[in-house]
């Protein structure tokens, strides 16, 4: 009985063995295959970074560079040379008038009132020289041969004795033309309203969150919308409005623009606007790990990753200011695989360009 149990005892151990070394061995072999994860870093430098506002808008002309053409006189438009969206030189025809006949027949009416007044005045002197008038006659004729004078000089300042020629009083933009040949327009009228080339200026929509981080002075570049391959141009914020349009929720901004950037007065523009700028350690974006409730970053050292618990500061585009005192110059920063690291975890490195 006491073999048979012993027996029973060898059988039970070997089984037990067997089962322990067939789980095992697996497990082993498992761990002993198991690759070390690949992670690309980069250099930790600083860097000078800047964060920006993006506002949108259009191009139009600056208060002080629209010029409004009209006439003093009652006119019938003869001719049109160019229309509305046209580009005019300075001193370039724009439009051909002629007075209407009412305003022709005014200015025929100064013409000989100036010309008899002063025959008038000629005869009373004459008289006078003779003792044939008193000094109230020869004051009277005066008077009435300077009213005739200033009259007569009055259309003339208006135009009315002129050529009928509109031309362009700088170079710029027809941004508004509406009359026809044949049409009469009253005095006083708009004719045409040009936009100079040095008076256009962005005016741009803010969010009201962002109008408050804007100023006048702030350094921005301007990029057409509407153009494909458009170049960026440096400018500055003129003014950020004090108040909210009702109607789009935003603050109005305005920048300057530089004629000989070629810029179409209504062509829609996006700005980029500096609000912030400073000098720290930048990264990418991609190696900034959210971790509960705080963000992490890693780096490798002697081909281990270490876990560092950072702040991030200014942001720009990709790019991202990263804020820890254990950071230091040339530290590797892993921008890519790190999702599956751990502190102290080994890796395999590989060292890709930082981006500027």
């Amino acid at each position: 009985m006491k073999k048979v149990l012993l027996i029973v005892l060898i059988l039970a151990a070997a089984g037990a063995g067997w089962w322990w070394w067939a789980h095992r061995a697996p497990a082993e072999a498992e761990a002993e295959i198991k690759p070390t994860p690949q992670v690309q870093t980069i250099p930790l430098k600083r860097q000078a970074i800047s964060e920006t506002v993006t506002v949108l808008g259009t191009v139009e002309a600056a208060p002080t560079g629209v010029q409004v053409l009209t006439l003093g006189y009652d006119c019938l438009i003869k001719s049109v040379a160019v229309g509305a969206g046209a580009r005019v030189g300075a001193g370039e025809e724009i439009m051909v008038v002629g007075p209407t006949p009412d305003a022709a027949m005014q200015l025929d009416s100064a013409r000989a009132d100036a010309a008899l007044a002063d025959k008038v005045l000629a005869s009373a002197r004459s008289r006078y020289d003779l003792k044939l008038a008193t000094s109230q006659d020869l004051l009277t004729a005066q008077q009435a041969a300077e009213d005739a004078q200033i009259k007569w000089k009055s259309f003339q300042a208006r135009g009315l004795a002129g050529d009928g020629r509109i031309l362009a009083p700088a170079s710029g933009v027809v941004a508004k033309l509406d009359g026809q040949p044949g049409q009469t327009v009253p005095a006083g009228t708009a004719l045409v309203t040009v936009t100079s080339d040095s008076g256009l200026e962005a005016k741009l929509g803010a969010e009201a969150s962002d109008a408050a981080r804007l100023q006048p002075g702030q350094p921005a570049q301007l990029t057409p919308v509407s153009r494909s391959g458009g170049e960026a141009v440096a400018g500055k914020v003129r003014i950020v409005g004090a108040s909210v349009d009702p109607v789009s929720g935003a603050a109005e901004v305005r920048i300057p623009l530089e004629a000989a950037a070629g810029w179409f007065p209504g062509e829609h523009v996006q700005a980029d606007i500096e609000v912030a700028s400073k000098t720290g350690w930048v990264v990418p974006r991609s190696a900034v790990l959210p971790d509960d409730d705080a963000l992490v970053l890693y780096t490798v050292a002697q081909n281990k990753a270490v876990r560092h618990t950072v702040q991030t500061g200014l942001t720009s585009g990709e790019m991202v200011e990263v804020i820890a005192p254990e950071l230091h110059a040339g530290d590797a920063v892993v921008t890519v695989g790190n999702y599956e690291l751990e502190d102290g975890m080994a890796v395999q490195p590989a060292t890709q360009e930082a981006k500027p």
